[in-house]
């Protein structure tokens, strides 16, 4: 029989959740509206060159940081960390294919969708090495 699941299981979950509509938000709102942040007038493009690859790469490292730290915590089995992770790689693709078909004044990026999976990737490797 399974346990129940603890308060600190519950905020993990719900910090996950948070994180995965952060990452629809930023992915799924028009390029309109992304336009209005004026972000290049922030941080101009020639002073940190592909900024858009860093975030995609920093989204994707934080949702798997998340998921592993649910496994971490034996929130979910193993065989679910793996779910997990592969159901992070059909978001990203996904936010690519929704990005490409579905969103005025967005497209899909192929580059995009690996720097997804490299920000996961890296981060399977790296939370080991967390405090």
């Amino acid at each position: 029989m399974k346990s129940k699941l603890s308060a600190r299981d519950i905020q993990s979950l719900v910090k996950l959740a948070i994180w995965v509509a952060v990452i629809a938000y930023l992915c799924f709102s028009s390029g309109d509206r992304i336009n209005n942040l004026k972000i290049n007038s922030i941080v101009p493009e020639w002073i940190i060159p592909y900024l858009d690859k860093i975030v995609h790469f920093v989204m994707f490292f934080v949702l798997a940081f998340l998921i592993k730290s649910l496994y971490w915590q034996k929130t979910v089995e193993f065989q679910g960390y793996y779910i997990l992770l592969v159901a992070g790689v059909g978001y990203a693709a996904l936010t690519e294919v929704v990005q490409y078909y579905f969103i005025y004044m967005r497209s899909g990026d192929v580059f995009d969708f690996f720097c997804d999976l490299a920000g996961m990737t890296l981060s399977v490797f790296v939370f080991p090495l967390w405090p």
